[in-house]
């Protein structure tokens, strides 16, 4: 006999795997995976299920996506990283998590924009610390008053704030 969450499964298909991450349900995700196989399937805003597990802050997802292949560099439609996500939220395991997965710490989004620069936008100091210890190539510049909000500005006005990750879908 199925239970209901399998019959929503199969019922519902791929757009309730996406709830089912947002909301951290691990053993429907495993069922999805398990009948599906797909890590990497995007939503229509391009957001990964890897996307949506790091950006809701679900550890235990994250590492159950990337044992099953998920990319650590998957992107949306305007072009933004898990990373950078990650970075906006403040999730500093998840994102030592991605780093050690492979996710490119120097990726810019369509507006040229990366993750230190939302790390630094919202004043998330161990992020951006994080992120340039594991690069000698980054600088974290301090938060700046100005620069804070120049920064916050340009992501304000970017396809990842205005229809990406940063608004409930």
């Amino acid at each position: 006999m199925r239970t209901w969450e399998d019959y929503k499964l199969t019922a519902q298909g791929e757009d309730s795997v996406f709830d089912y991450v947002r909301q951290g349900q691990i053993q429907n995700v495993l069922l999805y995976l398990a009948k599906h196989g797909d890590p990497d399937l995007v939503n229509h805003k391009g957001h990964s299920l890897l996307m949506l597990a790091a950006y809701n802050g679900h550890l235990s997802l994250v590492h159950l996506l990337l044992r099953y292949g998920a990319n650590p560099n998957s992107r949306d439609h305007g072009g933004s990283t898990i990373l950078m996500g990650v970075a906006f939220k403040g999730h500093n395991k998840i994102a030592q998590v991605l780093i050690n997965a492979g996710a490119d710490i120097h990726a810019k989004n369509n507006n040229g924009q990366t993750a230190l620069m939302y790390a630094e936008a919202f004043g998330r100091k161990d992020m951006a610390l994080m992120l340039t210890e594991t690069s000698p190539h980054l600088r974290f510049k301090g938060p700046s008053a100005f620069r804070r909000l120049k920064a916050v500005f340009q992501l304000l006005q970017s396809p990842f704030t205005n229809k990406g990750v940063l608004h409930h879908e």
